[in-house]
C-alpha cells in the first residue's frame, strides 16, 4: 500500500497527496523528507505540460481551428486528453460548418424573400396606382355627370328656342317661296311685253339705220346743191357782165353790131347752163324732199317703237315696283331667319360638341378603367408567377466547409452583399437577383455535381465560384455542355480558355513572373518552389521554372516539393528548405493551398526560418488568412497579387467601407479573390443590362472587351477572345500589425497571356469564338 502510494506520488503531484495520518518511524520520515523535492519537481513539470495543453484546448474551445497541441505530450492520460481535444476541435469545426451552412441558408432565404418583397412592393405600387386611378376616375365621372346634367338643361333650353326660331323660319321661308313663285308668274306674264319691246327695239334699230342712210344722202345732195349754187352764181355774174357789155355796145349802137352777136351767143350759152343747173337743182330738191319724207317716216317709226318700249318698260317697272316691297319683306325675313339660325345653331352645335366631349371623356375613363382592370388581372397573374420564377437566379459555388473554407467563405459572403446592393438599386432588368447557394465541402467532384444542379434544376443565369484549379477543371465540361457561364475569381496556372468561363483572377504572367522579378531585384537568385500536389502548383511552377531557365537560373538553383491537401506535418519539408538555403541568396515561392499554410508557416517559425534570411513569396496567402497566421510570426514575408487591401485608392476605400458595413465588423478585411469576385459580378451585371437579357450568348457578346473601374483603382479590361482580364501586378510585404503593405505596383495593366511561352511543351491555345 505504502509503496504503491509512493509510485503514484510523482504522477499526481504534491497537490494531489491525500491528507492522511500515518504512523511512521524516524527512518520513514527521513526518506519522505528526501523524496519531497523530487516529487515537487515532477509536479511542476506535469503542471507545465498540462498548462500548455489547457491553453491549446482553451484556444480550440474559443473557436480557433488552427490552435496546436504540444507536439510531445507523452502517453497515458495526456494522450487521451490530446485525442479528446482533437475531437473537440473537429466537433467545433463541424459545428462551425453547420453554423455557416445555416447562415448561408438564412442568407439565401433572406434574399429569396427579398426577391418576393421586390415583386410585392412593385405589385403594391401598382395596386396603389390603380386605386388612385379608380378614385380619380370616379371623381372625374362625378364631375362629368354633374356637368352633363347642367349642359343637358342648357341644351334643352337652347333647343326649345331653336325650335321656335325654326318654326318662324319655316313660315318665313314659306312666304319667301310664295313671293318667289308670284315673282316668277309676273315675269312670265311680262314676257310678252318684253318680247314686243324686243321687236320694237329691233324695228327701231332698222329705222335708225334707214334714217342714217337718208341723212347721209341729204348731206350728199346738199353738197351737190352747193356746187350748183356756185355755178349759178358764176352764170349770174357772167350774165351781169354781159348785160353790162351789151349796154355798152348798145350805146355804141351800130358801131359794134358784130359785138351783139357775140354777146347774144354768150348769153344764150349762159342761159343754157343756167337752165341745166336749175334742172339739177330741181332734181336734188326732189331727192331731198324724198329723203326728208323717209326720214320723217323713220323718225315716226322710231318714235312708235320707243313708245312701245317705253310702255313695256313702264309696265315692267310697275311690276317690279309692285313686287319690290314683297321682295324687300322677303329679304328682311330671310335675314331674320338667318340671324336667328346663326345665333341658335352655333349654340346648339357647341352644346352638342360639349356633350359629345363629355361623353367621350366618360367613355374614355370607363375604357381606361376597364383596361386597368384587365391590366391588374395580368399584373396579379404576373405577380404570382414572379414570386416563383421572376427573379434572376445565380449560382454561388463556394465551399463553406473543408480545407478551403477560410479562402472561399468570404467570397460567398461578398456575393450576398453585392446581390443586396443590386436589388436595393432596383435589381437587374427590373427583376431581383436571387442566389442559389451551394456548399461543395472542398471536394472537387462535388463542385461538378452541384454545378450541374445549378444549371439543370435551378436554371441559373451565371455561376460564381470555385477556388482550386481541380474544382474548376471538374466544372468546365459541365458549363460547356449546359452552355452556362462560370466566373472564376482565383489566381490560377493558365493554359486554359473556355467560351463558358471568365477568368477574373491572375495568371502566372500576372502573378508568378512579377514575383520572380521582384525577388531577383532584391538579390535572390536561388528558388525553392513548394506547393500542394495538384494542377495549379505544378503548372505554375513549370512556368516559373521555364522562365528562370530562360534567364539562366536552373539546376541546383531551383528545387521543387509538393505535399498533400491539408498537410499538417511540415518538419521535413522545412528542413529541406533550410538545407537548400545554405547556398545563400535563396527565396521560397509558395503555392501551398488552404489550411496547410497555417502548419507550414508555424513550422517555418519553429525552425527559425526568418523573412530576412529566406523570404517566402506566397501566391496563395491573402489578408483573409493572416489573422490565423500571425501567431507564426510571418512578418517580412511576401505575397504577389493584383489587389491589396492597403493599396490606397478612393475606389478601394469605398469597397472596404461597404464590406465592413455589411459584415458589421470594423476589422473585416478584403483580398484579391474578393476583388476578382466583385469585378466578375459587376461585369456580368453590366453585360446583362447591355444585352437586355440573361441569355448566355447575348451576355457573352456584351462582355467582349468590356472595361470596369475595379476597387484597385485600375480600369481592368476583358480580353474578348481568351476571357481573361488585363490587370495590374502588386507585391506586398506582411507587416507586424497584420497588414500587407504594397512594396511594388505596376504602372499599367499586365496582359494575361494565359498560354505561357515559358512552359516546356506548351499546348496550343484552346480558344473558342465568343
Amino acid at each position: 500500500m505504502i509503496a504503491a502510494g509512493w509510485i503514484l506520488l510523482p504522477a499526481l503531484g504534491a497537490a494531489t497527496i491525500p491528507a492522511v495520518t500515518l504512523m511512521l518511524t524516524d527512518s520513514w520520515v527521513a526518506g519522505l523528507a528526501a523524496a519531497i523535492p523530487a516529487a515537487l519537481a515532477a509536479a511542476w513539470w506535469i503542471e507545465r505540460r498540462l498548462r500548455s495543453v489547457v491553453d491549446a484546448i482553451t484556444l480550440i474551445a474559443s473557436g480557433d481551428r488552427y490552435a496546436a497541441l504540444p507536439e510531445r505530450i507523452g502517453g497515458g492520460a495526456m494522450t487521451d486528453i490530446a485525442v479528446a481535444a482533437e475531437r473537440m476541435r473537429q466537433s467545433l469545426i463541424d459545428a462551425d460548418a453547420l453554423a455557416v451552412d445555416q447562415r448561408s441558408r438564412e442568407a439565401e432565404a433572406k434574399l429569396h424573400h427579398a426577391g418576393r418583397a421586390f415583386f410585392t412592393q412593385r405589385f403594391r405600387s401598382t395596386v396603389v396606382d390603380l386605386v388612385g386611378a379608380f378614385d380619380k376616375a370616379g371623381e372625374e365621372i362625378k364631375v362629368t355627370a354633374a356637368d352633363l346634367g347642367s349642359r343637358n338643361k342648357d341644351m334643352h333650353a337652347r333647343t326649345s328656342h331653336a325650335a321656335d326660331a325654326a318654326e318662324v323660319a319655316a313660315r318665313d321661308v314659306g312666304a319667301v317661296a310664295n313671293a318667289a313663285r308670284a315673282l316668277l308668274a309676273l315675269i312670265a306674264r311680262s314676257s310678252n311685253e318684253v318680247a314686243a319691246a324686243k321687236v320694237a327695239t329691233d324695228h327701231t334699230v332698222d329705222q335708225l339705220g334707214r334714217s342714217d342712210r337718208t341723212v347721209r344722202s341729204l348731206a350728199a345732195a346738199a353738197a351737190r346743191i352747193g356746187t350748183v349754187v356756185k355755178l349759178i352764181e358764176g352764170v349770174a355774174a357772167q350774165t351781169s357782165l354781159l348785160a353790162l357789155n351789151a349796154t355798152i355796145e348798145a350805146a355804141r349802137a351800130g358801131a359794134a353790131g358784130r359785138g351783139f352777136a357775140v354777146v347774144a351767143s354768150e348769153v344764150k350759152s349762159l342761159a343754157q347752163q343756167t337752165a341745166k343747173a336749175a334742172g339739177e337743182i330741181g332734181t336734188l330738191i326732189h331727192d331731198i324732199q324724198h329723203a326728208v319724207d323717209e326720214t320723217v317716216s323713220v323718225i315716226a317709226a322710231v318714235s312708235s317703237s320707243v313708245t312701245t318700249m317705253s310702255e313695256a318698260n313702264r309696265q315692267l317697272t310697275g311690276i317690279l315696283d309692285h313686287q319690290a316691297v314683297d321682295i324687300d319683306n322677303i329679304g328682311t325675313r330671310a335675314e331674320t331667319v338667318a340671324g336667328t339660325l346663326a345665333n341658335v345653331l352655333p349654340a346648339i352645335s357647341a352644346v352638342v360638341t360639349e356633350v359629345a366631349e363629355s361623353g367621350s371623356t366618360v367613355l374614355g375613363t370607363a375604357e381606361d378603367l376597364v383596361g386597368r382592370s384587365e391590366w391588374v388581372s395580368g399584373a396579379i397573374a404576373s405577380y404570382f408567377a414572379d414570386l416563383e420564377n421572376g427573379s434572376i437566379k445565380i449560382g454561388v459555388l463556394h465551399s463553406l466547409s473543408g480545407t478551403v473554407t477560410a479562402s472561399e467563405r468570404p467570397l460567398q459572403e461578398l456575393l450576398m452583399m453585392l446581390i443586396e446592393q443590386k436589388n436595393r438599386d432596383g435589381g437587374l432588368l427590373g427583376r431581383p437577383i436571387e442566389p442559389i447557394i451551394m456548399n461543395p465541402r472542398s471536394d472537387a467532384k462535388v463542385y461538378a455535381e452541384q454545378a450541374q444542379t445549378l444549371l439543370a434544376e435551378h436554371k441559373v443565369a451565371a455561376i460564381f465560384g470555385c477556388w482550386t484549379s481541380a474544382s474548376r477543371k471538374e466544372v468546365l465540361p459541365v458549363v460547356e455542355r449546359g452552355n452556362g457561364l462560370l466566373f472564376y475569381p482565383s489566381q490560377y496556372e493558365g493554359e486554359e480558355s473556355s467560351p463558358n468561363i471568365y477568368y477574373t483572377g491572375a495568371t502566372p504572367h500576372q502573378q508568378g513572373l512579377p514575383a520572380i522579378n521582384y525577388l531577383r531585384s532584391q538579390g535572390r537568385s536561388r528558388f525553392f518552389l513548394v506547393g500542394t500536389d495538384y494542377v495549379y502548383p505544378r503548372t505554375t511552377n513549370a512556368v516559373l521554372s521555364g522562365y528562370l531557365a530562360a534567364n539562366g537560373i536552373g539546376g541546383d538553383d531551383v528545387a521543387e516539393r509538393y505535399t498533400a491537401f491539408g498537410q499538417t506535418d511540415w518538419h521535413d519539408v522545412v528542413a529541406d528548405i533550410r538545407g537548400f538555403a545554405r547556398g545563400g541568396r535563396a527565396a521560397i515561392i509558395s503555392t501551398v493551398s488552404g489550411d496547410a499554410n497555417l502548419h507550414f508557416y508555424r513550422e517555418l517559425a519553429q525552425q527559425g526560418v526568418r523573412a530576412d534570411k529566406i523570404p517566402v513569396m506566397s501566391l496563395t496567402i491573402t489578408e483573409a488568412e493572416l489573422p490565423a497566421l500571425m501567431r507564426s510570426n510571418p512578418a517580412g514575408h511576401l505575397v504577389a497579387w493584383s489587389y491589396l487591401q492597403a493599396f490606397d485608392r478612393r475606389e478601394n476605400r469605398d469597397f472596404l467601407a461597404a464590406w465592413r458595413r455589411f459584415t458589421g465588423r470594423a476589422d473585416a478585411v478584403t483580398n484579391d479573390p474578393m476583388e476578382a469576385t466583385w469585378i466578375g459580378f459587376h461585369m456580368w451585371a453590366a453585360a446583362v443590362e447591355k444585352a437586355g437579357s440573361t441569355e448566355i450568348d447575348k451576355v457573352r457578346r456584351a462582355l467582349a472587351g468590356r472595361r470596369i473601374n475595379a476597387p484597385s483603382g485600375f480600369e481592368v479590361k476583358v480580353d474578348g477572345q481568351s476571357h481573361h482580364l488585363y490587370k495590374p501586378a502588386m507585391i506586398g510585404r506582411i507587416a507586424k500589425d497584420g497588414r500587407i503593405v504594397p512594396v511594388s505596383v505596376t504602372e499599367g495593366l499586365v496582359p494575361p497571356q494565359p498560354f505561357s511561352p515559358w512552359i516546356a511543351g506548351a499546348k496550343s491555345p484552346r480558344i473558342k469564338a465568343a
